[in-house]
């Protein structure tokens, strides 16, 4: 009998010891530490006492493919293009002109919105070499109002309208390996809205033009529609502790590798999703801080901006509602 106890008890502690054995393992392996957030912003004032609005799009008349065609051969006319844009089809609500020519030349209009992308074509612009008679920072701004004044797309309140920033397409060459000089392209003047006093970002709300050889007119991008504008009370606004808990959530989601994670502007916005809503949000730009591999000293910063809807009903179509759908990771970025 003191035999069996004693086999009995040995048969016993062992499954206890390796169940201690795979529970220490366990907590070995424990759920890596979240990353601490810096704010150099503050997190009790993210609204202020403006007063909010959402805006709305005003419907239109749906654009056939006749309409679609005049305003293509308009923008080609004034691009003073001779190739024409002899191929069409109708995908997803919306008509895309293109030319046999020149695959790069199109002409791209939303049926329902009127929103449109143009492009003359970047063929004569393939080669080596910086374009001849590029307008200056200085004077492109204004040569694009004339075009968009000229074409009759310059918003009608004028005031809404305001200067995002001047920039280009530039083009490098390589040869035997060697990187050979840089090459100015084009020169792109890029127009946002502001409404009562407020920025607004997003797919919507914006023009772009592009300008080539001698200030011509090259492309041509526009999402600007006529809005109608509706209140918001206080009692469909989030907290301030509601938009930083959502905040800390988007960064935790995005950033959860990272060691350190330093939040540098917090700022009231109006997010156009470009499907006809623009609503109030939170524009939020860090600084995500990992480890760097081994060769490295240090940590590596990595940039990170995304939108925190504000009311507590949104309607507007943010980005992270695409990286939801979407089977590989997305990101929020304003660019």
């Amino acid at each position: 009998m003191k035999r069996m106890s004693f086999r009995l008890a040995v048969y016993i502690t062992l499954p206890l010891l390796v169940f201690a054995v795979s529970t220490c393992a366990v907590a070995e392996q424990a759920t890596p530490v979240e990353p601490k957030i810096n704010w150099e912003v503050p997190t009790n004032d993210f609204i202020g006492k403006k007063a909010l609005q959402t805006y709305q799009a005003v419907p239109i008349e749906p654009i056939n493919q006749e309409q679609a065609q005049k305003m293509a051969e308009q923008l080609r006319e004034s691009a003073g293009i001779k190739i024409p844009f002899d191929k069409v089809q109708e995908y997803d609500a919306r008509f895309i002109f293109t030319s046999g020519e020149d695959s790069s030349a199109v002409f791209e209009v939303d049926s329902t919105t009127g929103a449109f992308l143009f492009n003359a074509g970047l063929k004569k612009y393939s080669g080596e070499g910086s374009t001849r008679g590029l307008p200056t920072p200085k004077n492109a701004p204004d040569l694009a109002l004339k075009y968009l004044t000229k074409l009759r797309y310059l918003p009608e309140n004028k005031e809404e309208v305001v200067l995002a920033r001047v920039g280009g397409l530039g083009m490098a060459a390589a040869k035997d390996g060697k990187s050979s000089n840089k090459y100015e392209k084009l020169v792109t003047v890029f127009f946002r809205r502001v409404l009562q006093d407020v920025r607004v970002q997003g797919p919507g709300s914006r023009i772009l033009v592009h300008l080539g050889e001698q200030a011509a007119l090259v492309g041509l991008i526009r999402n600007w529609p006529d809005v109608k504008a509706q209140e918001v009370s206080r009692d469909q606004v989030k907290s301030d502790e509601l938009i930083r808990r959502a905040i800390q959530r988007r960064l935790l989601k995005m950033a959860d590798q990272a060691k350190e994670i330093i939040v540098q502007k917090a700022e009231l916005v109006l997010f156009d999703d470009g499907r006809g809503m623009i609503e109030p949000a939170i524009y939020v730009v860090a600084a995500a801080r990992y480890q760097g591999p081994k060769r490295a000293k240090g940590l590596v910063e990595i940039p990170v901006d995304f939108y925190v809807p504000v009311l507590l009903k949104p309607k507007g179509y943010y980005p992270f509602h695409k990286d939801a759908e979407a089977k590989w990771p997305g990101s929020d970025s304003e660019q």
